[in-house]
């Protein structure tokens, strides 16, 4: 059985080296969809809508009316402390591909708990930066403890 929630947001990015108009900083009305594979629990769920949404606020929170920054734009980083903007620093280029990677690593680093105890062997999430375009990532959840990954950065608002 597979289910899925949705979920918005604000905000504002550049990708630094791009040939094209994304080297500027522009924004986007992002669309996210998290889709969840598993059993029905005695319930008749296979997670309660309310758990998965407790889960993704933190990092919606962290997103919503911030500049998403990547590692090392330290030119763009220092506009916005200049002008005390909300941004969130990215291991990598804020791309709606890695975007979809950074909320894949979330879930499993800090959700394991919650993947393992309502029995989720898949987790697929779909990024949208317009309405013609979008990025999607699958992957398994058969993961032990060793292998939960730690390149996710903990969720916090600057």
């Amino acid at each position: 059985m597979k289910i899925a929630k949705q979920f918005r947001w604000e905000g504002a990015h550049r990708l630094p080296n791009h040939k094209g108009n994304c080297r500027n900083l522009h924004g986007h009305s992002y669309k996210m969809t998290i889709e969840l594979k598993g059993m029905l629990n005695e319930e008749g769920m296979v997670v309660d809508f309310a758990d998965l949404k407790a889960l993704i606020n933190p990092l919606i929170e962290a997103w919503d009316h911030a500049t998403l920054v990547a590692e090392g734009d330290e030119d763009l980083i220092n506009v916005l402390n200049t002008l005390g903007s909300k941004y969130f620093v990215l291991p990598y280029n804020s791309t709606s591909e890695n975007l979809c990677q950074f909320v894949i690593d979330f879930i499993i680093k800090d959700g394991y708990s919650f993947l393992i105890k309502n029995s989720i062997s898949e987790i697929r999430v779909l990024i949208r930066e317009t309405d013609t375009c979008y990025a999607e990532l699958e992957r398994s959840v058969i993961l032990s403890e060793e292998e939960i990954p730690n390149s996710a950065y903990s969720v916090v608002n600057i």
